[in-house]
């Protein structure tokens, strides 16, 4: 599952989201306008002749409104509060969401409609073929079964063979060379000293809890998920043949070995520096602060054996890694990386393992039911050979139309932005120019890659095991070959059917897959301020990252490089300081989700620069249900907002996630919009009109 706009997105989607959503009515009676204003008075464009329609006529529904809540009180609950209280989430969900999750499950559907018929009637075309046997070999059940653990042995075997520093670090040159990131990640990333050139990158990992505060925080919550983990690990070692009172002890050991790994790790605020996670020590720096780890060997294994210009985010952690190795047990070494291996691997092998898998993290989400077998293979083959998946997508799913609007949407909000920039009076003239510079540079990837990727390994209808580790496999090479080569701009993060979008700082590029131009982000159908509520919204905030905390370090071209006049800095600080106090006082952690916010109030007042300008040739203005057009506005960027999580899914989003809640992702970002204020008639002092609100761009 991956929801990084709505939990996860940023600079760039890490390595590692659903109830339909209702289709809007053509006729149905105009319901009661809301209790404040009583009247919405026609604040955008009072002096056209009006149009009357309904919300569900341009997009919007009517029935999620909860018309007894304030919207200058709690909007999120006005736009979304019976939405809400009447969706129930799936069993074999986490959450219900009225945007990303609902998309989801319409491209789940339309994907396992094409790869059934591609299993079953392939054809002579290569690509139902290989669509075919991946998916269908996935299905295949009684085979999986019949196979067992025989396709991870040879990697246990491995495993089994350590008994120094060296072993141990062939046994994790195989697992990455594998795809699976065994103790730390390593892959390519652009140098932030020259952003044109792909160098060697280590980031911290090696832990199996999602964040270092479930070992490090001692409260009854963290302490139930190490006892689940425990126990997970003692299974998943039992698994492997080792007998269940051993297992228990081995387990422990594990987990106070992860506990020394979350301790040399950085925590969640300190990995958003991008200067601090910027440490160019090249392969001489890394060899000495780990100097027990083979890394020559390593290099070798994983394919780029003269890798040299190297950063790490984190030099501390290698030196805290590396007395780990000189001072743990070999035998706690295994039993860590066969529980790794078994853990990471569960899902393509027995239905024992993967339910085992199930059973633990449903304890972080709080989900009772896996998803069916057939939801679950669809998304191994999106994974898997996702650009195959991807050209039907397309083809059937994205019409001309959808590019050409989103096209005309980011220009609108580049002007915006363009127009704000020029207005900002706590900026000066050189940093402005330096501002205008990196926005007439920003790049933009719409719809579907120019290339395709393609999958020159062998896929059998019978060897589920073999498939997915083969296509692990060739996706670590493809990204290994890109260590030390000029950076490829062309490339994409993520498969087009994903319904998300992010903007990465190095490449000042900002990239909207397919998968999420769709209701009720955009529609063709949908009125001008409906479509900029959402989707506008959404590219908006993308923009803003390039200016967000982290973005606002990178010049035009990528470089980590100041571009700020000192006193024009000490403002953007302060207002970034003001935007992560205002969300700690929502309870949330400012400092990790401070760069998110900053996207979504900057994202706002984009989008809603660029639909009026959009709108402004308009003969008429248009009001729905009573809703004038700002209105309409802010109530389809609220529904595209509307959520409802499971208690300890949500609970994990606020440990681990940069993002905020649904409802603060809402009522933080039009609370700091005067114009939210203007729209629905809030009085000074009410919540979404405070005295001091926070805006940064």
């Amino acid at each position: 599952m991956l929801l990084i706009l709505a939990c996860a997105c940023g600079s760039k989607p890490p390595p590692p989201a659903p109830a339909p959503v209702p289709e809007p009515t053509t006729a149905m009676p105009a319901p009661a306008p809301p209790p404040i204003p009583t009247e919405p008075p026609p604040v955008d464009t009072p002096t056209k002749p009006v149009k009357n329609t309904t919300l569900a006529a341009i997009g919007l529904d009517p029935d999620a409104l909860d018309r007894k809540a304030d919207p200058c009180e709690d909007f999120y609950q006005f736009a979304c509060g019976n939405w809400m209280a009447k969706t129930e989430i799936p069993e074999d969900k986490p959450l219900a969401m009225r945007s990303f999750v609902a998309i989801e499950d319409r491209n789940l559907d339309y994907l396992h409609d094409v790869l059934e018929k591609a299993q079953k009637s392939p054809g002579k075309d290569p690509l139902q073929q290989k669509l075919g046997a991946y998916y269908g070999a996935c299905m295949d059940e009684a085979t999986i079964e019949k196979v067992g653990t025989k396709p991870i042995q040879p990697m246990l075997a491995t495993v089994k063979q350590v008994k120094d520093a060296k072993s141990l670090s062939a046994a994790i040159a195989k697992l990455h060379a594998a795809g699976a990131n065994a103790l730390f990640t390593f892959g390519p990333v652009e140098d932030s000293a020259d952003a044109t050139k792909s160098i060697g990158g280590i980031d911290q990992g090696g832990l199996g809890l999602p964040d270092r505060d479930y070992y490090l925080v001692d409260n009854d919550q963290n302490r139930a998920m190490r006892t689940a983990y425990t126990d997970f690990v003692a299974a998943l070692l039992a698994e492997a043949g080792h007998k269940a009172d051993a297992a228990k002890q081995e387990a422990a050991d594990i987990l106070a070995l992860e506990t020394q790994i979350a301790k040399v790790s950085k925590d969640k605020v300190a990995r958003r520096d991008p200067k601090g996670t910027y440490n160019k020590i090249d392969r001489a720096g890394v060899v000495k602060a780990m100097a027990h780890f083979d890394w020559d060997g390593f290099f070798k294994t994983v394919g780029v054996p003269k890798a040299k210009d190297i950063t790490v985010t984190s030099p501390e952690f290698l030196a805290g890694v590396d007395a780990l190795i000189a001072n743990t047990k070999p035998e706690t070494w295994r039993n860590y990386l066969t529980a790794y291996a078994l853990r990471d691997a569960a899902p393509f092998l027995t239905k024992k393992l993967e339910d085992m898998r199930f059973k633990f993290y449903s304890q972080l989400t709080g989900q009772p039911t896996q998803p069916p077998r057939w939801k679950r293979c669809v998304e191994h083959t999106d994974a898997g050979i996702g650009d195959l998946v991807g050209q039907l997508f397309v083809r059937d799913r994205f019409p001309g139309a959808s590019k050409q609007a989103a096209e005309d949407q980011i220009h609108a909000i580049v002007a915006a932005m363009k127009a704000n920039l020029d207005a900002l009076p706590w900026m000066d003239p050189a940093t402005k120019a330096k501002a205008q510079e990196k926005l007439a540079a920003m790049a933009y990837q719409i719809g579907y890659p120019s290339k395709w990727r393609t999958y020159n390994f062998a896929v059998n209808a019978k060897t589920w095991a073999a498939n997915a580790f083969a296509a692990r496999r060739a996706e670590a090479a493809r990204l290994m070959a890109k260590v030390d080569k000029p950076v490829d701009r062309n490339d994409w993060d993520m498969t087009v059917q994903t319904v998300n979008a992010y903007y990465t700082p190095n490449q000042n590029k900002m990239v909207f897959p397919a998968g999420i131009l769709q209701p009720p982000f955009y529609s063709v159908d949908f009125a001008i301020p409906v479509n900029l509520g959402g989707m506008g919204m959404v590219v908006g905030h993308e923009l803003t990252h390039g200016f967000d905390d982290q973005g606002a370090q990178f010049d035009a071209v990528g470089n980590l490089k100041s571009w700020w006049q000192p006193e024009t800095e000490k403002q953007f600080k302060q207002r970034t300081q003001c935007v992560i106090d205002q969300y700690g006082k929502y309870g949330l952690n400012g400092g990790n989700t401070v760069g998110e916010n900053i996207a979504d109030i900057g994202g706002i007042k984009l989008a809603l620069a660029a639909y009026r300008a959009l709108r402004q040739p308009a003969p008429e203005t248009t009001v729905a249900d009573g809703f004038t057009e700002d209105q309409q506005f802010f109530l389809a960027l609220g529904q595209a907002w509307c959520a409802k999580l499971r208690p300890k899914f949500e609970q994990m989003l606020i440990t681990v996630d940069p993002h905020s809640p649904a409802r603060w992702r809402v009522n933080g970002p039009v609370s700091d919009t005067p114009d939210f204020a203007k729209a629905f008639r809030c009085k000074m002092g009410s919540k979404m009109r405070p005295a001091n609100a926070c805006v940064v761009w």
